[in-house]
């Protein structure tokens, strides 16, 4: 275990998520009672691995708490049944810990405990309050270390890859929204699903907003050069060599997100998935 801010170590676990990033960072928050955030791998080494960290600081007197999940997607959940019945075998058995809109999202995961936007938990010593950051899940959480102030972020930032926006769980509007609420709190630190720590996190999470803002803008740029498209139609335009294209179908989605957005705010309509400007 890495430790990544004061009260809170790091283990990053090879995980079924999207490239560039190939693992998912679990943390592991406070002294004596644990809580473990989003333990993601489906790999039984991994989950080993896991559980071997976990079993050096039973055996220094620390048990965990609880489980507890930032969102629903795979890549955040795959190992969190798995790590509920290993515990049940070596301690007391540990509840699982979401935001309630998980409970639909998530059927074969029994939620026994939700925690809601603003509530303040004691984990192991450290005071962690739960903020509701919707836009890339509708039930996603950031936990933010009142003392500190480093926030484990979920997937509202990454430090490898980006934040994929899709159509169904995510909405762009609402991820700005999202980030600019991040930026209100004052993280002194964010502590990302993917990649490493980000210091400097208002600088990061201005750089987010002004990202998306400018993406927006190529998108609008290309329809106006082109008068029409399909989201497919303008990856090469707005990402023209930045990525192979085994990985346009992804950014055709991250596309459609910029243009539905466009769309809410009166500047795009779409028939029949061929997007013009208003």
């Amino acid at each position: 275990m890495e430790r990544v801010a004061e009260g809170i170590d790091r283990v990053a676990l090879r995980s079924l998520t999207l490239p560039p990033a190939t693992h998912t960072n679990t943390y592991v928050v406070g002294t004596s009672a644990l809580s473990i955030f989003d333990p993601a791998s489906p790999f039984e080494d991994e989950r080993a691995r896991l559980a071997g960290g976990l079993k050096l600081r039973r055996d220094a007197g620390e048990l965990v708490e609880r489980i507890v999940l930032t969102h629903h997607h795979p890549d955040h959940v795959a190992g969190a049944v798995a790590l509920q019945e290993h515990l049940a075998t070596v301690q007391e058995p540990v509840p699982i810990v979401a935001h309630e809109i998980n409970r639909a999202l998530l059927p074969d995961i029994d939620i026994q405990q939700t925690w809601d936007d603003g509530q303040t938990v004691d984990c192991g010593g450290r005071s962690i309050t739960a903020h509701h950051t919707p836009g890339h899940a509708p039930g996603h959480l950031v936990f933010q270390d009142d003392d500190s102030a480093a926030m484990i972020a979920g997937d509202m930032v990454a430090g490898v890859g980006t934040i994929l926006i899709a159509q169904g769980d995510g909405d762009l509007g609402t991820y700005l929204d999202s980030l600019q609420r991040m930026r209100d709190m004052k993280a002194s630190v964010l502590l990302p699903a993917h990649g490493p720590a980000l210091p400097a996190a208002d600088q990061v999470l201005a750089f987010y907003i002004a990202h998306r803002h400018g993406r927006t803008q190529q998108i609008r740029d290309a329809l106006d050069t082109q008068g029409s498209g399909t989201a497919m139609d303008l990856v090469p335009v707005v990402y023209a060599d930045q990525i192979p294209e085994a990985f346009y179908p992804v950014a055709a989605v991250q596309i459609t997100s910029h243009l539905i957005w466009l769309e809410q705010h009166g500047q795009a309509s779409q028939l029949d998935g061929l997007w013009t400007l208003v």
